[in-house]
């Protein structure tokens, strides 16, 4: 089991600045290719990178200035194929409304959600992406990005958010890419209790064309990460989201625990259920290991 750190890549700072989560910074692009250089000497070497732009819209993601491609095209040409980089492809940090779906007289408009979707894989495949991850809790997507990065020429695969339930964890993620939505967000993502209907979207997307699958969140859904490494044909990834890390972060701090021996016990239960890889924040305990 290997891991993936996230990262913010964000256009509104200079440098590196601490975020809403303890030891997980807010890093404009260059000092972004520093952390991960730094990072990849140290063994980490995979990277999932959220973008937070200066300006919302989706025109001012794809450009060549945007924050995310700026970032790529910088990592690959200092450190090559050295690093593996993954970009988000979600809509809430670039959409005005914090949606990670385009919503037309409040319904969500599909087509017009999966073409924002493909125009932001595409620049993100041109700019050096090794994969893309589409969270937009729609049933194609898989299927509508892969069709708009063949006819792009891109090589660039796709890792899928499949089993993505709705959950409270994801609040401090919204905090540190500026998106207030929450709990709207419930009607087109998987019902937490639906563990069914989030396992049968894992085999969707590998139908799909998925290369790789992501359970999220993942510590209060391990029987789900479980089955979905029991019966999925490509990569799974489990993700420990950030309100699951925050949580222990908090918990040690303010309970009498060690932050060590938590993360340790999470990687260790997370392990036995099988995924190839983790996702998540807490990579210096990752590395202590």
């Amino acid at each position: 089991m290997d891991y993936i750190e996230c990262l913010f890549v964000d256009g509104t700072v200079s440098g590196s600045v601490p975020g809403p989560m303890p030891g997980v910074p807010r890093l404009d692009p260059d000092a972004a290719v520093q952390h991960v250089a730094d990072r990849r000497d140290r063994g980490i070497s995979r990277f999932l990178v959220f973008g937070v732009p200066a300006q919302k819209g989706l025109a001012a993601g794809c450009g060549p200035d945007g924050v995310v491609p700026r970032f790529l095209t910088c990592a690959r040409e200092r450190l090559g194929d050295s690093v593996t980089l993954i970009a988000d492809v979600g809509l809430s940090p670039y959409s005005a409304d914090g949606h990670s779906v385009v919503m037309s007289a409040g319904a969500i408009d599909e087509a017009a959600s999966y073409r924002a979707a493909a125009e932001l894989a595409v620049a993100f495949a041109e700019a050096g992406a090794d994969w893309v991850a589409p969270c937009l809790s729609l049933p194609n997507q898989v299927g509508e990005i892969g069709k708009a990065l063949a006819g792009a020429n891109a090589d660039t695969r796709i890792v899928a958010y499949s089993a993505k339930f709705s959950s409270g964890f994801y609040g401090p993620y919204r905090a540190t890419v500026r998106s207030s939505l929450g709990v709207a967000r419930k009607a087109y993502q998987t019902d937490y209790t639906d563990a069914g209907a989030a396992i049968a979207q894992v085999g969707a997307d590998i139908a799909q064309g998925a290369d790789m699958v992501i359970v999220k969140p993942s510590m209060l859904y391990l029987d789900v990460l479980a089955e979905v490494c029991r019966t999925a044909t490509v990569p799974v990834c489990a993700f420990h989201v950030s309100g699951e890390y925050l949580s222990l972060v908090l918990a040690a701090e303010h309970g009498g625990m060690d932050a060590a021996d938590l993360f340790d016990e999470y990687h260790a239960a997370v392990r036995r259920c099988g995924p190839d890889y983790v996702i998540g924040y807490a990579g210096d305990h990752f590395l202590r290991r």
